[in-house]
């Protein structure tokens, strides 16, 4: 955690750990965590997250948002999770940030507070005061103290959701019509980016990212075959790009010469020349060489994504 990040907590009485921060504040638990550039990048969400633990009703939360909405609070995201309220913020240094944090950790729990939030004393997630029953759990990143018979719940249903996921069909053929799409999508790209004289990853990247959300929007099931398909078929159209390139270029060649033959014959005739012949094969090999750089980078972050939660 940063420096100035790790006093700020400390100040605040917190237990300082990697990245991360756990405490009590005002009665209430609170998590504090930074995220790497990476991780901000891949989540779309501000690096500096917050957690303030409290069981209240959904109609306690809808006031407590109407009033953080009211505050307009500048460069910060937040929603209600099962258990609490989750922030995250940001600014244009880090030193504003933590100048801001105070008045914002003030706002955050008088909001919770004045409106009905349950403090550290009762289960976030069903209200029941904690007697010997409180289990202290990592939940999406946060340390939080549940009910023990909420964590059984929680099991339960994390259980119940992936024994869903299981049984679902698989619907191959609906996923491989998305990867298509998404391939087609690939070409376009990548054909413009030939034509600037780029051998890039990008092409294949966004081909494999607009494939794979194709795919599950089709009705694909999300699994690694869905990686295993998506990469292929973009693999596999980031070759086609290539020789739609040279075919293309071969049928406009042949019309400026005056010659009235097809695409397909100029593209036969050019493949004649050794070292036009040669050029296509380079051009192949570093298309399908930085397209596999792409495919593999992708398809990390994509199985990263499909982990399915496990029993807390």
């Amino acid at each position: 955690m940063n420096k100035k990040l790790a006093e700020f907590c400390t100040s605040k009485g917190m237990a300082v750990n990697g990245m991360q921060a756990y405490g009590v504040i005002n009665e209430y638990e609170v998590n504090v965590k930074e995220l790497n550039v990476n991780q901000a990048s891949n989540s779309g969400e501000y690096p500096y997250q917050f957690h303030f633990s409290f069981y209240a009703t959904d109609d306690q939360k809808r006031i407590m948002k109407n009033a953080l909405d009211d505050a307009k609070i500048k460069r910060c995201q937040f929603h209600f999770t099962e258990y609490g309220l989750y922030v995250a913020l940001t600014d244009f240094t880090l030193g504003k940030l933590i100048e801001r944090l105070p008045s914002l950790f003030e706002l955050f729990i008088s909001t919770i507070s004045n409106n009905g939030g349950l403090n550290r004393q009762y289960c976030p997630m069903c209200g029941k005061e904690f007697c010997d029953n409180k289990q202290e759990l990592k939940l999406d990143g946060f340390s939080i103290g549940i009910d023990s018979d909420c964590k059984d719940s929680i099991n339960a249903a994390i259980e119940s959701e992936n024994k869903a996921f299981e049984e679902a069909p698989n619907n191959y053929l609906k996923g491989v019509c998305g990867a298509l799409v998404g391939g087609v999508i690939g070409i376009v790209v990548a054909i413009i980016l030939f034509n600037m004289g780029f051998y890039s990853s990008i092409a294949a990247i966004v081909s494999i990212v607009v494939g794979t959300l194709l795919y599950k929007k089709f009705g694909g099931k999300p699994t690694k075959m869905m990686i295993v398909i998506v990469s292929m078929v973009t693999l596999v159209f980031m070759a086609i790009s290539v020789f739609l390139c040279y075919f293309i270029d071969a049928g406009i060649a042949a019309k400026e010469v005056g010659l009235d033959i097809s695409a397909f014959e100029a593209f036969k005739i050019i493949m004649d020349d050794e070292e036009i012949a040669g050029m296509f094969r380079v051009d192949m090999i570093m298309v399908l060489l930085f397209s596999i750089i792409g495919v593999v980078l992708e398809s990390v972050y994509i199985s990263k994504s499909l982990k399915r939660k496990q029993k807390i």
